[in-house]
This record gives structure tokens, sequence and C-alpha cells, in this order.
């Protein structure tokens, strides 16, 4: 089952693993508040336990470039919002497209991986992963052993990432995993990633 949005936000606030500026809203007067507060662009959400890919099915509006914006996207996912959906307001990010995970193995326990996120987790199946628990030099040599390391390292003009800052988040899952053993798998895709701001944008726990 999917851990509910808030207990996700808290875990990963006592971990230390930093989710980018999110708000549950419940009226259109919160989310202008928020996005104001945040600054534009925002990204409004559609989010509820039974849903796991919501871009798949148009719960997802990007680019919400102000507050005519927001109540534009705020009433077209109204019309869809079921029953136990809400409303996830985010400040919009950019950057480079990351994926950091952790699934339980029947034979080696908790297994974290990492890798280029969004699309690329299948198609290029460039993912790297190491047993926990792993501490933060380990974790340095996961990120670093996946194929597409150039692209972290910045190519062709793109800013690089914080290799050390990934590091830590990834140590930092791994530890959440071993101390918490009734969660069954952490899907964080898309991470998004410039420099040394890294931020998990879509965050799934399930346990």
């Amino acid at each position: 089952m999917l851990l509910d949005f808030e207990k996700t936000k808290e875990l990963l606030k006592k971990y230390q693993i930093p989710l980018v500026e999110s708000l549950i809203i419940e009226n259109l007067e919160q989310g202008v508040e928020f996005a104001n507060r945040v600054g534009f662009p925002v990204v409004l959400k559609l989010i509820s336990s039974d849903i796991l890919h919501k871009i798949d099915k148009g719960l997802v509006k990007l680019n919400v470039q102000n507050a005519q914006d927001v109540e534009i996207a705020f009433k077209e996912l109204g019309s869809l919002k079921e029953e136990g959906a809400e409303f996830l307001l985010q400040k919009q990010v950019s950057g480079t497209e990351l994926f950091f995970g952790m699934k339980r193995d029947k034979s080696f326990g908790p297994v974290v991986s990492f890798g280029l996120g969004g699309i690329f987790v299948e198609v290029l199946e460039d993912i790297a992963f190491g047993i926990c628990p792993i501490e933060k030099e380990e974790a340095a040599e996961i990120i670093k052993s996946i194929k597409g390391r150039k692209i972290l390292e910045g190519f062709r003009g793109q800013k690089g990432v914080d290799i050390d800052k990934l590091a830590n988040i990834l140590s930092s899952i791994s530890k959440l995993a071993v101390e918490n053993e009734n969660i069954q798998e952490i899907d964080f895709n898309p991470a998004m990633a410039s420099g040394s701001d890294i931020f998990i944008v879509d965050p799934k726990v399930i346990f």
C-alpha cells in the first residue's frame, strides 16, 4: 500500500531527504497563497493511495505560471477528482532527472538503487545497486558507477550535479530502509538535480 503524502513528507524530513516545497491544498485560495510564497511556476497534482502514475492519467498540471493558471488547473483537475484524492501543489524545479529507489530482496534484504530518472530508467536501464546498509562513501561509488555519470559531472555546457549530496541522499535512503522494516519499496522518480540543488519531486513509499 502506498504511504500517504503527509506521512511520506514526515519520513523524508526525519531522514533529511530533500523534498521540493509541497503543500496539500483544500481550496483555490490556499493554492494561490502557496504559489505566491514559493514563487511561480508551480505544479498541481491530484494524488491518492490508488494512483501510482499521475502523468499517464493526466493528473499533473505543469508550468502553472500565475494565479489565473492556478485557478484553471484547479478547476480542470477538480473535474477529475475522485473520492479520497487530494490536490498537491509543488514548486516547479528543473535540472537533471534522477532516480532513487529501494526494494527488499528475499535473499539480500533491502537493496538501494540509483540512476538517471524520468523515462530514462525504463529506456536506458542504467541503474546501479547497493546492498544495505551503505555509508556515504559506498553510496558515492554506486552513483559514479552508472554509465551516464558524465551527465552528472556536467556535459556539453550542462550544469553538473553535487555527487556528495547525492551520496548523502542515497545513504539516508539506506538508513531509512534498515530502520523501517515495514517499508517494502521506495520509488523517488524523478528527483531533480542542478548543482547542489537536489529535490525529490515525486516520492512513493510502499509498505
